[in-house]
């Protein structure tokens, strides 16, 4: 048999929620969760252990649709998950009750909205990211030489100076970490080693006479 929760939600421990707790209480609810706690926590423990107890069919009612998140997005999100179990949801104050057809569309045209929100953002993130990587910008963690002038001009010196073959990596890693010392320090030849076995990307290995 399918229950019904109320949720009740205040942002500081000065607020007052007896006004929530009353109209969820007379809307006929079987049992009332709530917590003080500010909308811009993502954490929210109690709204979540509601949500584990709560099974297909259960509906939970709140005052306002925004007692479920910090902002429309948050909240559509909760709603979301909420449905994809089966979940019903219940504003007393606004038009949405997903336990009727009109509440339920007007839900629907919400999440979709959201959803293509997200979309439309993704490809703008993803468009940008290969406009950037187009014009030769690099994504991730700076490499320890490659990315660091000082490191690949001092190495440039020993490449040119042919001193690269008689030196261990060890010691041409300890000779590039004196280079640039403000840059991050490469504690293992290892990274040296990587370097090399991938053509030196970074560093134009001037052309030798033939």
């Amino acid at each position: 048999m399918s229950k019904t929760f109320g949720y009740w939600r205040v942002s500081t421990p000065d607020q007052d929620p007896d006004y929530q707790i009353a109209a969820l209480e007379k809307s006929g609810v079987d049992h009332v969760f709530g917590e003080h706690i500010t909308g811009a926590r993502m954490n929210r423990p109690e709204l979540n252990r509601l949500l584990k107890i709560c099974r297909r069919g259960d509906c939970i009612v709140v005052w306002k649709m925004d007692r479920l998140g910090r902002s429309l997005k948050d909240v559509l999100i909760t709603i979301e998950d909420m449905n994809a179990k089966g979940i019903q949801v219940k504003s007393l104050t606004e038009p949405i009750d997903t336990t009727s057809p009109m509440g339920t569309l007007i839900m629907q045209i919400l999440i979709a909205v959201a959803q293509m929100e997200r979309s439309l953002i993704s490809e703008r993130t993803k468009a940008g990211m290969q406009r950037r990587k187009e014009q030769g910008q690099r994504f991730g963690k700076p490499h320890y030489i490659r990315d660091y002038p000082k490191r690949i001009k001092a190495f440039q010196k020993l490449w040119q100076q042919d001193k690269i073959k008689d030196m261990t990596g060890q010691q041409i890693v300890d000779h590039l970490n004196a280079a640039d010392p403000k840059a991050p320090k490469m504690n293992s030849p290892q990274v040296f080693y990587n370097w090399r076995r991938n053509g030196f990307p970074g560093f134009d290995q001037p052309e030798t006479d033939e």
